[in-house]
């Protein structure tokens, strides 16, 4: 029997569920959950700005100003928390940008020991996409914040990224998220790879025969699958755990 495969918005995906309980059990489906769903977004990337390492675990954050209560976490969840010092927050797909009229929001975190941080995230009909690194300072501290070198260039490598869930082999999710990168075994901080778009990526920042660790940020929760570089095209499949409890 040929497999039946769906896309769906994540954010809808409640709302088909009641449908498939009618159908056969027996019957082969695939559910392919498409995160595209919230298009303005921002990642907000929290670290200890002497070591560039993620912000402790304590660090809350917290929105504010006039559209906050329009702001979800990618997964569509108000439940908005830091995870590695990482989360990825957007506008309701409801919230219509219009050119020359920007909606701004005030991202603030705190943690013990370190000084409060706020910082404005712009967003506008223009830019789909953004990275806000907010570095962190511990209280009493004058030190500047620690720069890391940009990643040199390579030859191009194409990675598709799918999402699997260890207890439902007929799910699977096709993110469209921000990735970060390290060098396997390194005690190097992740740095910004790119924006996954529906699973895929390009990039020129992986080296021939080198390992490395990828993370995302998905529905409060952080998730790692590695690779080593040895050709110009990878699938790769992720383990996204809760990312699976829709």
């Amino acid at each position: 029997m040929d497999m039946k495969t769906y896309i769906i918005p994540g954010i809808l995906l409640f709302l088909i569920f009641t449908f498939f309980a009618c159908q056969k059990p027996t019957e082969n489906i695939k559910i392919v959950v498409d995160t595209d769903v919230i298009k303005h977004t921002a990642m907000i990337n929290v670290t200890d700005a002497t070591t560039g390492n993620p912000a402790p675990k304590d660090a809350t954050i917290t929105i504010s100003g006039a559209e906050a209560a329009n702001v979800y976490e990618l997964s569509g969840k108000k439940d908005i928390r830091l995870s590695s010092g990482m989360v990825t927050i957007g506008l309701s797909p409801n919230v219509q940008l219009v050119v020359g009229k920007p909606i701004t929001i005030s991202v603030s975190i705190t943690a013990s020991g370190y000084t409060r941080e706020t910082k404005q995230v712009i967003f506008t009909a223009e830019q789909k996409q953004q990275v806000i690194n907010i570095p962190l300072s511990k209280i009493g501290s004058t030190a500047p914040p620690i720069v890391l070198p940009p990643p040199p260039i390579y030859n191009t490598v194409s990675l598709t990224f799918t999402g699997k869930c260890p207890n439902r082999g007929d799910l699977e999710i096709r993110p469209s998220v921000y990735v970060y990168f390290k060098k396997t075994g390194t005690s190097l901080p992740f740095q910004y790879l790119g924006y996954v778009e529906k699973g895929k990526i390009s990039t020129e920042f992986l080296a021939l025969n080198e390992t490395y660790d990828f993370q995302i940020a998905f529905n409060g929760e952080t998730y790692k699958v590695s690779q080593k570089i040895e050709q110009s095209s990878y699938d790769l499949d992720i383990e996204m755990g809760s990312a699976c409890n829709f």
